[in-house]
């Protein structure tokens, strides 16, 4: 059974990304490894310390820092050629680049892991070391100082239901001539906001959709500005920037590149990384926090999971969130957050090159006027928010609507750990259900029922593909962390059986 169309009307769902524990099942040997990394970090020092065993499953290393270094495209490009078919695993101390390196082995089907890594006392250092060449993830595994291990997980989270008010608030939106920018802006003024739009581009190189978001603009607020710079020129944005104080910063700017079997070398990768990653850090650098209350950034899904085709854009909304995050660690008097957007519907970069893939996948897009509304309700919460208020420093955003058996997700893409959700209404046909979201898990594949367990009254089921097949769970729509009320597996079967 395949999803239905997606013309249903839709909803935004939000989930927060938080801490998972992860089983860690250690290799029966001793990993023979190949590390590339700085003499002087604590894992090269730890790891070449050991006694190389004479035998034993191989792995190569490459170890990054705190920051993701100058070129760092073409040291993990470079490490992942080196690797010839071995396991490549990634250590890093906050650097990340987990997410080029998922999506270069999810595309070559190799074996690949990222390890993020803490504080190196002794026990993380062991708990590594022995994480080399464990089975790949389908997203990072962290080190905890404890040597405790934990992936990320994700809980539901509530959109913020006051109605934004910005009283006049100056809002720096860059990516201001992008179909997202633009409409973000205007909604920002209709609620009272002054917009300042940032962009590299002038209205005549902008299509006529953002030039008629323009006109809208200046008549809806009159003070809106419009700033044509380009922010990997840090001298340039300083001088444009200069005695601007914004309440908030919305950052829409970036690129996208990619595609269906589409493989790009470092500097493509390297570009992608600075239109996300360097403006962000000039307009942080260059604004003064004294009266910046409030950091919405726009990421992606493909931040975390595995994306084959789109592993540069991953990277740079990889980036993206880690330096959101860097920023607000030093300024806890300034909200931050990162949305983590899915597919947009009708604007957005992604729309064009992940068309085909989300159709495949099922996924919902989020429609442009309610994805719009959702980023002006976040941005007025984090403005608004009191500073002990506790606020995810990420949402993942996606989109849901109504089917015939209940709220259907599709594949909640970049969600670590389901591959596909569905909302069962009470008395629904259960099995029917089960069998749709494993069918949309497994990407169309035949399937055929391989044993159930556990009575109940479900209202949500998840499905993830595990091996030769796609196990789905039932739990309780108001307790979906709780225990499984049933559970079914299916075997996958090759295609024409």
């Amino acid at each position: 059974m395949s999803p239905e169309p997606l013309s249903r009307p839709s909803r935004i769902a939000l989930r927060a990304l938080r801490p998972a524990p992860a089983p860690v099942r250690p290799t029966p040997r001793a990993t023979r490894w190949r590390v590339t990394g700085p003499a002087d970090h604590p894992l090269v020092r730890h790891l070449r310390r050991q006694p190389y065993p004479a035998a034993g499953p191989e792995a190569d290393v490459l170890v990054l820092g705190g920051r993701w270094p100058a070129g760092g495209a073409g040291v993990l490009l470079d490490a992942y050629q080196r690797a010839a078919g071995r396991q490549l695993t990634l250590v890093h101390d906050g650097a990340g680049g987990g997410s080029l390196l998922r999506g270069l082995g999810a595309g070559d089907g190799r074996p690949v892991g990222t390890v993020a890594l803490g504080d190196p006392t002794p026990a993380a250092l062991r708990r590594a070391a022995g994480l080399l060449a464990a089975p790949s993830a389908a997203d990072e595994l962290t080190v905890a100082a404890d040597g405790t291990v934990h992936t990320l997980g994700w809980r539901a989270a509530p959109l913020p239901g006051r109605a934004p008010r910005f009283a006049g608030a100056t809002v720096l939106v860059t990516g201001g001539l992008g179909g997202l920018g633009s409409r973000l802006a205007v909604a920002l003024a209709a609620a009272g906001a002054v917009p300042v739009l940032l962009d590299v581009r002038t209205p005549d190189d902008a299509p006529p959709d953002v030039r008629r978001m323009l006109t809208l603009l200046r008549r809806r607020c009159p003070r809106a500005r419009l700033l044509t710079l380009d922010l990997t020129d840090p001298a340039a944005a300083r001088a444009a920037l200069a005695g601007l104080r914004p309440t908030a910063i919305v950052h829409c700017a970036g690129r996208i590149a990619g595609g269906t079997g589409v493989r790009l070398g470092p500097a493509e990768v390297d570009a992608l990384v600075a239109a996300k990653v360097a403006t962000l850090e000039t307009v942080l650098a260059t604004v003064r926090a004294k009266r910046l209350r409030a950091v919405l950034t726009f990421g992606s899904l493909t931040a975390h999971g595995a994306h084959p085709g789109l592993a540069g854009y991953a990277l740079a909304n990889e980036l993206l969130h880690r330096a959101t995050a860097r920023y607000a660690a030093t300024h806890p008097g300034v909200r931050c957050c990162t949305a983590e957007w899915s597919l947009w519907s009708g604007a957005g970069m992604a729309r064009q090159v992940a068309r085909v893939a989300a159709r495949h996948l099922g996924m919902v897009p989020v429609p442009v006027a309610t994805g719009v509304a959702a980023a002006t309700r976040l941005l007025a919460a984090l403005v608004d928010a009191p500073p002990d208020e506790d606020l995810p420093d990420s949402l993942l955003v996606c989109s849901e609507r109504p089917g015939t058996q209940g709220a259907w997700s599709g594949r909640p893409e970049g969600v670590p750990g389901v591959d596909a959700a569905l909302v069962v209404p009470a008395g629904g046909d259960l099995d029917m259900a089960m069998r749709a979201v494993a069918e949309a898990a497994a990407g169309g594949a035949a399937l055929i029922p391989d044993g159930t367990a556990g009575p109940g009254a479900p209202l949500l089921v998840r499905a993830t593909v595990t091996g030769d097949g796609v196990d789905c769970v039932v739990r309780s729509g108001a307790d979906p962390d709780g225990p499984a009320l049933r559970s079914s597996r299916y075997r996958l079967l090759p295609a024409g059986t």
